[in-house]
Order: C-alpha cells, then sequence, then structure tokens
C-alpha cells in the first residue's frame, strides 16, 4: 500500500504522538498535568473559570500552530522533492 493509501485508510495519524516515559516531552507533559491538578484544586469561581479558559485559549493557540507546522513540513517536503528532481549530476560532477 502506498503512503497515500495509508494516510486515506487512517493507517498514519499525523498527530499521533508516541514518547518514551523517560524523555524530556514526558517530565514536561507530567509537570504542566501535576501543576494543573493544583491549580483546580486551589481555585474556584471566578478563578477557575479564568484557569479553563487560559488552559482552553492555550488548546486553540497550539492546535492552530500544529496544524501551520504540518502545512508548512508538507510544502517545505515537497519543495525538496523537486528539487531533487531539478538535480543535473553532468553540472555537479563534470570534470574540469
Amino acid at each position: 500500500m502506498s503512503c497515500i493509501e495509508e494516510l486515506f485508510y487512517g493507517n498514519i495519524n499525523p498527530n499521533e504522538k508516541r514518547f518514551a516515559q523517560d524523555s524530556e516531552y514526558a517530565r514536561a507533559l507530567r509537570r504542566f498535568c501535576d501543576n494543573e491538578k493544583k491549580l483546580s484544586e486551589q481555585l474556584s469561581g471566578d478563578n477557575m473559570k479564568l484557569f479553563n479558559d487560559l488552559i482552553n485559549a492555550h488548546d486553540e493557540v497550539t492546535a492552530y500552530t500544529s496544524v501551520e507546522n504540518f502545512k508548512i513540513g508538507i510544502i517545505l517536503g515537497v519543495q525538496l522533492m523537486t528539487d531533487c528532481f531539478k538535480y543535473d549530476a553532468d553540472m555537479i560532477f563534470k570534470d574540469s
């Protein structure tokens, strides 16, 4: 099956993030979750609403950024592939 078919059938999920439990990413994620839980336990009323709005807004910004970064990555990959097709071995390996 081609890469395009794999993507179509859902076998490739560009948003899926796998990581080692002892990685820097995992430690940062745990720290984020721990701090979010502590703040949620300490806040109430308007402060809790404000905190939830902040978290939700951050999630939206992250989602928009992720989509744009994905698109930029695809565009750069296609540009690299296009440059490969322009490759002229005669010009590069030409004897002087």
